[in-house]
């Protein structure tokens, strides 16, 4: 067994936190995955993970854009 250094004992109701966003993460991945979901919900559980959702849109007629970052 390993024994942590009291520093590293969470506070009262931090590991509830973290569940909470454990939930929220597994959520969001879950919606990734999900092709109906739509972009507005997809703002909302990142920004539920305190995630920025950047997302941008690629043409698929391959006129050359590839190239640029």
């Amino acid at each position: 067994m390993t024994v942590l250094p009291e520093s590293a004992v969470l506070a009262k109701g931090q590991g509830n936190e973290f569940a909470n966003l454990g939930s929220r993460l597994v959520r969001f991945g879950q919606a990734l995955q999900e092709p109906s979901t739509t972009v507005s919900e997809l703002a909302k559980l990142a920004g539920a993970c305190g995630i920025s959702l950047k997302l941008r849109a690629v043409s698929e007629s391959g006129g050359g854009d590839e190239a640029r970052p």
